[in-house]
């Protein structure tokens, strides 16, 4: 699996009135180790500027994450790779080494008047060396 691994710091206000990190929380670390995993994997110096936006997240709690001195573990990876979008998926871990999350949030690239657009050529590129497996969600919503 093609993987990127981010350690992201936990705030005290990250934990709610239950003892555990709240699942709003919970989303700002994806969101940090995704900024993270896009600029020091995805883009590069010198890269064409490609303008995408967070069009859907999914998560499936796996255990409670709790408070720690000790940051986060977070394991990325892109997990589909469409015409106009992408996959990024994650798994977290607790200071105990424990997997309290996994997630996955859809990217989509678009041009200058918001439309989707084709991935370009160069970023496909990167995002092809990063593919790992899927997330196994314990449900998905089926069309039938």
């Amino acid at each position: 699996m093609a993987s990127h691994e981010v350690s992201v710091p936990l705030r005290w206000s990250d934990m709610d009135a239950l003892q555990h990190i709240n699942n709003v929380a919970m989303m700002r670390l994806l969101e940090e180790a995704r900024i993270r995993f896009l600029t020091e994997q995805v883009t590069r110096p010198g890269d064409t500027r490609v303008t995408m936006f967070v069009a859907h997240h999914e998560i499936d709690y796996l255990a409670p994450l709790l408070y720690s001195p000790e940051p986060v573990r977070i394991v990325l990876s892109v997990t589909r790779i469409g015409r106009s979008g992408f996959d990024l998926g994650y798994e977290v871990f607790g200071a105990d080494g424990a997997a309290a999350a996994i997630a996955e949030t859809s990217m989509v690239v678009v041009d200058e008047s918001g439309r989707p657009a084709s991935i370009p050529a160069e970023l496909r590129t990167q995002l092809v060396e990063l593919v790992g497996e899927p997330i196994p969600f314990r449900r998905r919503r089926t069309n039938a």
